[in-house]
Order: C-alpha cells, then structure tokens, then sequence
C-alpha cells in the first residue's frame, strides 16, 4: 500500500511541476525563438528580431535538446526547398548579390546572398542519387533589427 501511495504522489508531483507554454509565455513574455515541425523529418527553428519578426531560420532534422552523439538523418531536399520557399519566397529575396560554395570532403554548403536574406544550403554529396541528402539550411534575413552574420557564424552552421 505505501508503494502504491508514493507512485501516486510522484506522479501527482511531476504533474503539478511539469511548466506548460502558458505558464512559460506568462512567466517570462514572449520568446525569442521557436521551433516548428514544418514536415516529417524536418523541423524549423526561428529567432525573431526586436520586431518580433523572423531574424534567423534553420532548417534541420528533429534534434533533441541535449547532444547526442549519434548519427542524425538526413532530409529530403525537396521537402527542404518547400519550406525554404514558405519561409523565404523567391519575391521576397531581393536580386541575388553573390553565390561561393564550400567543400569539406562530402559535405557541400552552397552560400547564396540576396538584398533581403542570405541562404546556406549543406548537403551531404556523395549521396547524389539519394533523395534524403540535406543536413541543415540556414536563412539570415537582412533587417534593422536582426544582427549580422559574420562569416564565422556562416562557417559554423556547416558543422
């Protein structure tokens, strides 16, 4: 009986103490960033500005919080290319400023400057006939009110 009474307290405990988004929201205010399941396989992680509007995007596969050392999977490039669209329309972009790539053995990152964002593309390369060969995209929208990415910062999200 006593077991049965302590595993109903740990369970009514962790109830009580586990913090939904509204309590979250009403604690400290709006975030500064969110992250979105855009697709099966895909999420989208946003930083807004002091505008509240989006600053930052990265396109991933679902990660958990904490690192794991573990072999993460790749995404579809089609799937990434909708959600890139949805983020970052073609119309909104602006004239495209400059393209450079990068390689580091089969990894590719593809760097596209527009006026209005700038767009990073990694792909796994030696899996040309594999639909599933993206590991990540990073979009930087060129506002006031978001900071400018260095080129370190550009460097690392090919990691």
């Amino acid at each position: 009986m006593r077991i049965v009474a302590g595993c109903l307290i740990v369970a009514v405990g962790s109830v009580v103490l586990t913090q939904s988004s509204q309590d979250l929201h009403n604690r400290y205010g709006e975030p500064d960033g969110e992250r979105f399941a855009a697709r099966p396989g895909i999420s989208l992680t946003v930083e807004y500005g002091s505008d509240h509007l989006a600053c930052q995007a990265l396109i991933e596969p679902p990660q958990p919080l904490t690192y794991r050392e573990e072999h993460v999977p790749l995404m579809s490039s089609d799937g990434v290319s909708e959600v890139l669209k949805e983020i970052a329309p073609v119309a909104m972009r602006g004239k495209e400023i400059g393209t450079s790539n990068l390689l580091s053995g089969c990894i590719v990152a593809d760097l596209t400057e527009y006026e209005n964002v700038t767009i990073m593309r990694s792909t796994h390369n030696c899996l040309p006939l594999k639909p599933e060969r993206e590991i990540r995209t990073t979009v930087g929208f060129n506002r006031d009110a978001c900071p400018k990415l260095t080129k370190q910062s550009q460097s690392d999200s090919v990691r």
